[in-house]
């Protein structure tokens, strides 16, 4: 059966594999490294905005790599939590930029501000150039509830590559070719 992770910037004791608030992980990419697939990793208030995780042989970091069947639910929403990406000052994408969140198939993502994702300018179109707040490799990821707002990709999908988006709000994201937005 499903195990919940809990992960909480002000953790005092963090303690793999972090199934209680009391061993809370602190960073979210810790929770999901010790989940299985099925799992939910429940993340308490905060701007996570440390780390980064390539997927495969893709080079792009993103804040939060979800690479396996995983959900990933804020305790109270897009209001009170954020991943925070990282673009790089004058150019915004390339090399060092970060993506907020990567998502493969089976995984979801919910209650969430995604903001300051960045893109790289070289190499995949779709997975080092698209999705400067989430990219996703299936249309059957699940992006609910989230604000993704001031994102940028060099290619496609500024605020969203991918994936199916319910009920999120998409707004002042910007891409080089093809879809601020999504």
């Amino acid at each position: 059966s499903a195990i919940p992770r809990y992960v909480d910037l002000n953790s005092t004791g963090p303690v793999a594999p972090f199934t209680s608030w009391a061993t809370a992980a602190t960073r979210i990419q810790d929770a999901i490294d010790v989940a299985d697939a099925g799992d939910e990793v429940m993340v308490a208030n905060g701007v996570y905005n440390t780390g980064g995780r390539a997927v495969g042989t893709n080079i792009i970091a993103n804040r939060v790599a979800v690479d396996k069947a995983v959900t990933v639910r804020s305790v109270n929403g897009p209001a009170v939590t954020t991943i925070q990406g990282y673009q790089l000052p004058v150019v915004v994408n390339g090399e060092g930029a970060i993506r907020c969140v990567y998502l493969t198939n089976g995984a979801s993502l919910y209650g969430f501000t995604l903001t300051g994702g960045g893109t790289r300018t070289n190499g995949d179109n779709r997975l080092e150039q698209g999705g400067g707040g989430v990219c996703s490799t299936s249309s059957s990821t699940v992006i609910s509830n989230c604000f993704i707002v001031k994102n940028s990709a060099a290619q496609s999908g500024g605020g969203a590559y991918s994936g199916k988006l319910v009920d999120s709000v998409i707004a002042g994201n910007d891409a080089g070719v093809f879809g601020g937005g999504c």
